[in-house]
């Protein structure tokens, strides 16, 4: 049953959809195509911004919509879930769930901490060394958050430190929240925002946005900021503890109770490198990146003594709303191109802009995006409803002789890659949520470090947009 908050905003978000639609007078340059697609389009930020649906609701209401009111045809909008971007997020689920379920992600992070030393200065680093691993490892933001939280958590315990008082546990603590998100800015596959940004791009441009593509553009920079922000986490939350002996001592004993790899996590470990070899190397070898996923989930799911994981286990672990969810945003971001509707809200709200130059543009588009956590639960929806804005802009910049050469695909994957910093709000990121649950940091203590990391994300990619990003070619 709905609660009464609940209903108000679902009927707001339904009454503004149909406003949008039927009552708004005849518009240039917008079709009646382009208004049905811009009013679902509403409609699903109002709900994602409010919760007023959950994953699943939205999607099947985005899709039903699109067809009701005339923005697309049954086909085009079911034609997300055949889009290579909701794969790799529902593949990846499937593969740190395996990698999880195995021990090996677990053993690789107890192993890293083991190598800190008694310094709990160096455990940070460990921390965040852990981190940046698993990112390539796990392709899921919560599910890598969800691995590294409780051996902080229960290091804590073996410090003797009281539940949400170590200045130290609250420091690791945010090191996996933030840190952890800002690596996955570099790797394509490490976050769901990122291959819905490389799929809307391929939809409107027919650019195909490879692994390795993604990778030399955001990883350098990504591992940068992270490092740095690990270090400004230290200053902010200064051990409480110097010495870190009895939490090592925890950590060899876990390590002994896992006793040697077994056959499932040796398998699952040459399945992963060999996955990451595969993406690294996409450009030479042709494998789309959703392809060699679907062949890492092959081979972990094959019957034999080395399967990691049988698929009716895999099945009841995966939140499979959140591929009914992206891949309904997937359309409708599709219709909005396709419609024209996202052409006419680049041209009627962005068009200012084109006077500038280019790099300024993406530094203007990088600072709205920070704004724009306060109002969107994750960077996916954010990426969802604003990259075909972006994409729209991005082609008339290009348009431009003055930007003659100008590449559309880069200018999309900077602004996309900086949709991922969402740290502000208990509800602006999986993370956060996650850190909160484990009782040792507060609310008010996580707003105000987000302020932080949001302020020190935006100024630090504006730094690379006049740094890396230009001498690499990209304006």
């Amino acid at each position: 049953m709905f609660k009464p908050k609940q209903a108000f905003f679902i009927a707001l978000a339904a009454l503004t959809m149909l406003g949008i639609v039927f009552a708004t007078p005849p518009v240039e340059g917008l079709s009646h195509q382009g208004k049905a697609a811009l009013g679902v389009g509403v409609f699903a930020v109002i709900v994602w911004m409010t919760q007023a649906l959950d994953d699943a609701q939205s999607g099947f209401c985005i899709v039903t919509f699109l067809v009701l009111l005339g923005a697309a045809k049954i086909g085009p909008a079911l034609g997300g879930y055949a889009s290579t971007g909701v794969w790799i997020v529902a593949l990846g689920m499937v593969m740190g769930t395996c990698m999880s379920s195995c021990g090996l992600s677990k053993r690789l992070a107890f192993l890293m901490v083991s190598k800190a030393g008694n310094s709990a200065r160096n455990l940070y680093w460990a921390i965040s060394l852990i981190t940046l691993v698993m990112t390539f490892f796990i392709p899921s933001l919560g599910a890598k958050t969800l691995l590294v939280l409780p051996i902080v958590t229960q290091m804590g315990l073996a410090f003797g430190a009281e539940k949400g008082k170590s200045s130290l546990v609250k420091g690791l603590v945010f090191v996996v929240t933030i840190t952890g998100t800002m690596y996955c800015i570099g790797i394509l596959t490490s976050h769901a925002a990122n291959p819905i940004t490389a799929s809307l791009v391929q939809t409107a441009t027919g650019h195909q946005v490879a692994w390795s593509e993604w990778f030399a553009i955001g990883f350098p920079p990504a591992v940068l900021m992270g490092l740095i922000a690990t270090y400004i986490l230290y200053k902010m939350y200064p051990p409480d503890v110097a010495d870190i002996s009895a939490g090592h001592d925890e950590i060899a004993r876990s390590l002994n109770e896992m006793g040697p790899m077994a056959l499932k996590e040796k398998y699952a470990l040459v399945i992963f490198l060999a996955t990451l070899l595969l993406w690294a190397t996409d450009k030479l070898t042709g494998l789309n990146s959703t392809l060699v996923a679907m062949m890492s989930v092959i081979a972990m799911i094959l019957p034999g003594p080395q399967q990691v994981m049988n698929w009716k286990e895999a099945e009841k672990k995966v939140p499979w709303n959140v591929y009914i969810v992206y891949g309904a945003g997937l359309s409708m971001g599709s219709v909005l191109v396709s419609s024209g509707a996202a052409k006419w809200l680049a041209a009627t709200f962005f068009s200012p802009l084109l006077a500038f130059d280019v790099r300024l543009q993406v530094v203007i588009f990088i600072w709205l995006m920070l704004c724009l956590q306060v109002m969107f639960t994750g960077a996916g929806p954010k990426s969802t409803a604003i990259t075909p804005v972006v994409i729209a802009h991005a082609v008339a910049v290009a348009a431009l002789p003055a930007n003659a050469g100008m590449q559309v695909t880069s200018f999309v994957i900077l602004v996309g890659a900086n949709m991922l910093h969402q740290y502000l709000l208990p509800v602006s990121n999986l993370p956060n949520i996650i850190g909160l649950a484990t009782e040792e940091i507060t609310a008010g203590e996580l707003i105000r470090t987000g302020a932080v990391m949001s302020l020190y994300g935006a100024v630090f990619s504006t730094a690379m947009v006049y740094t890396y990003w230009t001498w690499i070619g990209l304006f």
